[in-house]
């Protein structure tokens, strides 16, 4: 199907419009999924309701949330299935979870997370959309027709918010090709490689920590985990994802300062200098010899130069006390 038809059905979408300003929610959801593609994380026609997604829409509504708004995800999530103006077909399907077919064919709203999480395995698009999707350029364009469509209703703060986004995406496009692809100097800016980094590094490890095997994610799609390089960026320049960890941010701390560190061995080890009399620091002392919670993906897991470099740093730190 042409291009065109789409971009048709972006100008199209059922908006509340009110004092000239159209509810920036299905727009932001689109944005977001828009967003996915560019970055390389929508590499099926399946779109999670889980924080890539939810942290994207986020970014775009809280740019042009007005006082009274509320981001409610939700919403958009269910709703873009709605026909478009002029009873068009709507080109966003969902699919239920097993057994709950029959639940979500009469429901007729999201009024919380839960009737997402329940009742809802993913969303796709039309498979020609899809496959469009799969051209950056036609990514470009579609945005381009959401943003002639409804940024000049009350949404033009979601301009600005767009450009810095794509520069994020395509960075964290090529830190998804990696091993398969170097990033080339000189790096991007900070604004740029820290969000890409935090996001591929996360979702590789699931938004787990790799010391406690702590799993903490909101409803809204916020995470505790950071994402920690192994070797620092400053020293190595150094964005590889296989040069990352998920750690929450004690565990971030607790490795910076020294006092753990991942080994080659894909085990933790901790500095000799804590006293296993102070009951504080039991904590980490417990993590000694414990394994790694490790990526599904054997090709992502940490680089062994990445972890000798850890340890070695861990044991000078240890001789300079």
């Amino acid at each position: 199907m042409d291009i065109g038809v789409y971009c048709e059905k972006f100008a199209l979408l059922k908006v509340n419009v009110s004092g000239g300003k159209a509810s920036p929610h299905k727009i932001c959801m689109l944005l977001a999924v828009l967003d996915l593609a560019r970055s390389g994380a929508l590499a099926e026609n399946r779109i999670y309701y889980a924080p890539p997604l939810l942290e994207r829409y986020a970014r775009y509504f809280d740019a042009v949330r007005s006082p009274s708004d509320h981001r409610n995800p939700h919403f958009p999530y269910f709703h873009l299935r709605g026909q478009l103006r002029g009873r068009g077909a709507s080109f966003w399907h969902l699919h239920a979870l097993p057994g709950r077919e029959a639940v979500l064919l009469v429901l007729k709203g999201a009024r919380s997370h839960a009737d997402i999480t329940d009742n809802v395995a993913f969303a796709s698009l039309d498979d020609e959309l899809f496959d469009l999707l799969g051209r950056a350029e036609n990514i470009e364009q579609l945005g381009e027709a959401l943003s002639s469509a409804w940024f000049d209703r009350g949404l033009s703060d979601l301009r600005a918010v767009v450009a810095r986004s794509s520069e994020i995406s395509r960075y964290e496009r090529q830190l998804r090709a990696m091993p398969v692809l170097e990033v080339r100097a000189p790096a991007p800016p900070s604004y740029v490689r820290d969000p890409a980094f935090r996001r591929v590094v996360t979702q590789f490890y699931d938004f787990r920590c790799a010391a406690t095997g702590v799993r903490l994610v909101l409803p809204d799609g916020t995470s505790m985990v950071e994402a920690a390089h192994i070797h620092p960026f400053k020293e190595a320049q150094d964005d590889d994802p296989r040069n990352g960890l998920a750690l929450t941010p004690n565990m971030h701390w607790a490795m910076d300062e020294h006092l753990i560190a991942p080994g080659p061995d894909f085990r933790w080890h901790v500095s000799q200098t804590l006293d296993s009399r102070v009951p504080d620091y039991r904590m980490l002392l417990d993590l000694h010899e414990r394994p790694l919670f490790l990526p599904v993906e054997p090709k992502m897991y940490p680089k062994r130069e990445a972890l000798e470099w850890r340890i070695e740093r861990m044991r000078a730190s240890r001789s300079a006390h």
